[in-house]
């Protein structure tokens, strides 16, 4: 009996102290991977994600993530590259002008808001889950493609086209 209650009484230390850190709960390619220690990150490249703070109350981020210590989200280029492809182009008719993930990093990417251009990873984050219970994602009313002849007048960069994305809303 003694043995039971020394293996819950560690078992709820660690989950009391996991709850309680100062560092954060972080959460990469919509997948909570732990509170934030030097080793959790050290594999990926800095220069290959984009990173987002949860801001919201903190019985908010309790009650949303189960973290008394904030949320930093991580998403890695990939994983929005690979997301928006699968949810958005793989089953369009815009597979035809941007047959695979890797088309996709190579076109240039216009958001619904005009000021928004050549920003792919940064507006394509928007229309994807970024955490497990993202509520946030924008809704896509249209993609249009643009031929890579009229892309390079937009931008010398634009090779293999564009697309333009409209949306229900703005953030």
């Amino acid at each position: 009996m003694k043995k039971i209650f020394a293996v819950l009484t560690v078992f709820f230390t660690c989950f009391i102290s996991g709850q309680t850190k100062d560092n954060p709960l972080v959460i990469l390619d919509s997948k909570s991977i732990g509170y934030m220690d030097q080793n959790k990150l050290k594999h990926i490249d800095p220069n290959d994600m984009q990173l987002f703070i949860y801001k919201g109350t903190r019985s908010e981020i309790l009650e949303k993530f189960g973290s008394n210590s904030g949320v930093v989200i991580f998403a890695t280029n990939k994983y929005i590259l690979e997301t928006f492809y699968k949810d958005n182009i793989e089953n369009s008719s815009l597979k035809k002008e941007i047959p695979t993930v890797d088309r996709l990093s190579k076109i240039g990417v216009i958001g619904s808001k005009a000021e928004v251009k050549n920003l792919p990873y940064a507006e394509l984050v928007r229309y994807i889950k970024t955490t497990p219970n993202n509520d946030d994602v924008l809704k896509i009313t249209s993609i249009a493609f643009i031929e890579p002849s009229v892309a390079v007048k937009m931008n010398p960069d634009w090779k293999f086209g564009a697309i333009e994305i409209m949306s229900t809303q703005d953030r």
